[in-house]
């Protein structure tokens, strides 16, 4: 049995973090499938804690849509719609290409300096295998490109649409195979920003964004 230890009982903030993560690692990694109950109960036995910050992960986890409460049954692990999978991701594969477009007229040496150190954290996080890393540099280094479009609406566009697919994205992460193909494809639009060519800096984001759908896709067909 995993036991987190309560040496200082000030820090739930640490605490609540731990449990959040260990109960998202579940879902992720497809040990909690899609459908199943979460006994909260048993989370807090398990992890040796109270059941207090197992109910403010199920809150949090809810927020991110990898849970849905049911009335008068309880919590259960999200089901994934394949239709809104692809409904998401073919209209942000359209509008990330746009904003990749825009943006390679208009960047600036700060921004392409700030994509390759992202893309250098990256590299190492992927050899490590740090995945939580890599869902947070993932973003960090495609709304840097899209911010220099200084298109705000189309940012907002594409926020709202990577929002709307949270679920979708951190299950992308913990694809351990698509981590290496995943830095390539970065390293490839990067390339393409620093030469300026911003059509191929745009099929780069399209292909990037094309292969992480088909195995998204391609997990969620196998549940």
């Amino acid at each position: 049995m995993s036991v987190i230890a309560l040496r200082n009982p000030r820090k739930l903030d640490t605490i609540g973090a731990q449990v959040l993560n260990h109960i998202r690692t579940q879902i992720l990694s497809g040990k909690l499938t899609a459908g199943k109950r979460i006994d909260q109960n048993a989370i807090a036995t398990e992890l040796g804690v109270s059941v207090i910050p197992v109910r403010e992960s199920i809150r949090q986890l809810e927020a991110e849509g990898l849970i849905e409460k049911l009335p008068n049954r309880g919590a259960f692990v999200a089901e994934l719609s394949l239709t809104e999978l692809l409904d998401i991701y073919a209209i942000r594969e359209a509008l990330e290409v746009l904003a990749t477009r825009l943006a390679v007229a208009r960047m600036t040496p700060e921004t392409l300096e700030r994509l390759d150190a992202l893309v250098v954290e990256m590299a190492t996080a992927t050899m490590v295998g740090d995945r939580a890393a890599l869902f947070d540099l993932n973003s960090d280094f495609h709304f840097a490109i899209y911010t220099a479009s200084q298109n705000g609406i189309l940012c907002q566009l594409i926020e709202g649409l990577w929002e709307r697919s949270t679920v979708y994205r951190r299950r992308f992460t913990f694809m351990p195979e698509r981590a290496a193909q995943a830095l390539a494809e970065h390293r490839q639009i990067l390339d393409s920003c620093r030469r300026r060519d911003a059509h191929d800096a745009g099929e780069a984001v399209r292909r990037n964004v094309a292969a992480t759908t088909t195995a998204i896709t391609d997990s969620v067909r196998l549940q």
